[in-house]
């Protein structure tokens, strides 16, 4: 039977292994998280300006689907407070 010490030892190498493995692992899901984030904030930008330019140079439709979305969002509204 081995000595507790050695169990130890073992048990404290391998936490330091694990440990090691779990931060290595933590660091790139942590770089891929935030190259998606950059991603997807650079193409609501993107999008948020073309819907601005389209408004502009069309200002009758955006009023017009600002104009039916309120009917919608007041329709769907109604609905759920009956």
């Amino acid at each position: 039977m081995p000595k507790a010490t050695d169990r130890t030892k073992e048990i404290y190498d391998t936490y330091d292994k694990n440990k090691e493995r779990l931060e290595a692992r933590y660091m790139e899901l942590s770089d891929k998280l935030r190259n998606e984030k950059d991603r997807l904030t650079y193409e609501l930008r993107h999008d948020y300006r073309n819907a601005r330019r389209y408004i502009r140079a069309h200002p009758e439709q955006g009023v017009g689907f600002a104009f039916a979305g309120g009917i919608l969002i007041g329709y769907i509204l109604a609905r759920l407070t009956k």
